[in-house]
């Protein structure tokens, strides 16, 4: 019963739906940063100034898809089509990689690479964060070509020198509704009422994240801001990281969960900062299960050696 909405009785649609309708300021923030306000200055065209809400779209359109073609098609079940479409987080998915996505993406090698993976991720028995996953395919494709960039065309035609509240709301490069850091805030505050995600881990990780980040930032006399702040960590370690399937749900395994995040992070930081927190996922949801199990273990010793 750590943790109600994983173990009990709350449905995969409930959580999804409250989860979506949390990441809604978000989202139309980031509409308006890198579609609306670049449209308004002619920086891009009319239907350009929707992609952000295409891919967010075709995000959750794709999710649906991939549960209606499980559930109806692969396993012949016949549920009501509301119910199959919440068959899994895979809506849910699908709206969070898009939010973490540049603006910049190719609409044809998101479309492929969501599809595929979250179709393949069905047969895998949730063992991996499909999110990290998915947007390292992405990530892949794009930087075959090109590099990945998260600056709109607006950011790439000027200097900027962002402050901690310009970060806060949101005026620094990211995904697409992923940089407002105070509406993440009011999500997360949200999330934790609502009891529909593991807030242990998210602390945890950016704690973890952080420490070493400042530590580093005062030695090499850099700006902290720009570390802690980076490429949508706080979004990241806030959805990506808590998926409610490959996270650890025991109340300690949240704790060592989200520090390995977290630590994991900082060290490939330095190899890549835009996939260093999808590769500390991927890997430490690979484990998930054997903490929880080892975590478990070692809190029930010591309890033991207490009472004794």
């Amino acid at each position: 019963m750590n943790n109600v909405y994983v173990r009990g009785n709350t449905s995969i649609k409930s959580i999804s739906l409250t989860r979506l309708f949390l990441v809604i300021p978000l989202i139309i923030y980031g509409f308006y940063k890198n579609g609306v306000f670049l449209y308004m200055n002619n920086y891009i065209g009319l239907l350009e100034m929707f992609k952000p809400l295409i891919l967010i779209l075709i995000g959750a359109f794709l999710g649906a898809i991939v549960n209606i073609i499980y559930e109806y098609i692969i396993k012949r079940r016949k549920e009501g089509l509301i119910n199959t479409i919440f068959s899994s987080f895979h809506v849910e998915y699908g709206v969070i990689v898009a939010c973490i996505s540049s603006i910049n993406t190719n609409i044809l090698a998101f479309t492929i690479c969501i599809f595929f993976i979250f179709l393949i991720s069905k047969f895998l028995n949730n063992r991996i964060n499909i999110m990290s996953v998915t947007f390292i395919a992405i990530y892949s494709i794009i930087t075959l070509k090109n590099p990945y960039i998260f600056e709109n065309i607006y950011e790439l035609s000027k200097n900027f020198s962002l402050n901690f509240m310009d970060y806060l709301t949101g005026r620094a490069a990211g995904g697409i509704a992923s940089t407002h850091i105070f509406l993440l805030v009011v999500a997360l505050i949200g999330l934790h009422i609502s009891n529909t995600n593991k807030g242990e881990i998210t602390i945890y990780t950016c704690i973890s994240y952080a420490l070493p980040a400042i530590i580093y930032a005062i030695i090499r006399h850099i700006n902290v801001i720009d570390i802690l702040f980076l490429n949508n960590y706080m979004f990241i370690f806030t959805f990506v990281a808590t998926d409610s399937v490959t996270s650890c749900y025991t109340t300690n395994g949240k704790k060592v969960y989200g520090i390995l995040i977290g630590v994991l992070t900082f060290g490939f930081y330095f190899i890549n900062p835009i996939l260093a927190p999808f590769i500390s996922i991927i890997v430490t949801s690979l484990l998930n299960n054997l903490i929880d199990r080892k975590v478990g273990v070692f809190s029930n010793k010591t309890s033991q050696i207490k009472g004794e």
